[in-house]
């Protein structure tokens, strides 16, 4: 595994391998926590053999085509994806779980392990967040843009406003990209997208695109509509 400089306290252990938890339609970002349900029996073998060693889970996204191959370990999945420790555990009666994601760190699989384990093992690279020494962005401009891009697509009183942007102004850059790019419903294969770049300005160029795109998509939408409403032809 690739340890990348400046890796937080959480990770600097790290092992190298994850178990992996393959999921349709959902991309885990760093920072963000996520409720899960864990009930096949082999994801209730993962849990227990995560929560027994370093908490951590690769949480992956899988590819289209995937529904054939699910009961497999040979599900296509995205190469890009979060490193998740659980934060929460509560086991069920009857052996299921209720548990908390918080994703830890950006990674890559490098391999995946042969093992006879019900779940699927794979070897990861671990890879944070780069800032270019000469930016490519006015940052300091980037974050309010961000914000205005959130708040333009997301109808909130003024006193949620206010709330969002005193709760999101502080954040490093890449942390404030990847809170919004969860927050906001958008395709996954542009969520792998996003989880795929390092580089915060890049990142963040792509982000501020896909705001921009979505406020001018609902701009049409509300010119379209007509008051009051046109009569039913029945």
């Amino acid at each position: 595994m690739s340890k990348p400089v400046g890796l937080s306290a959480e990770l600097s252990s790290f092992s190298g391998v994850a178990p992996l938890f393959p999921l349709p339609d959902f991309v885990l970002f760093p920072q963000v926590t996520q409720p899960l349900h864990v009930f096949e029996p082999r994801y209730r073998s993962l849990l227990s053999d995560a929560l027994a060693g370093e908490r951590l889970i690769a949480v992956g996204t899988l590819k289209p085509h995937w529904e054939n191959l699910y009961d497999t370990k040979t599900a296509p999945v995205w190469p890009d994806l979060c490193l998740g420790r659980v934060i929460v555990d509560k086991e069920l009666e009857d052996g299921r779980s209720l548990i908390v994601l918080r994703g830890m760190c950006r990674a890559r699989i490098r391999a995946e392990k042969l093992t006879k384990t019900p779940y699927r093992q794979v070897e990861l690279d671990l890879k944070l967040d780069e800032y270019p020494g000469t930016p490519e962005i006015a940052r300091a401009n980037r974050r309010a843009e961000l914000l205005e891009g959130l708040l333009s697509v997301t109808p909130e009183t003024e006193a949620a406003r206010e709330a969002t942007e005193s709760a999101l102004r502080d954040l490093p850059l890449g942390v404030l990209a990847d809170l919004i790019a969860s927050s906001i419903k958008l395709p996954t294969e542009t969520l792998v997208e996003l989880i795929r770049e390092t580089n915060v300005d890049l990142r963040t160029d792509m982000l501020l695109d896909i705001l921009r795109a979505l406020r001018q998509t609902r701009a049409e939408q509300a010119k379209s509509r007509t008051f009051p409403p046109e009569f039913s032809p029945n």
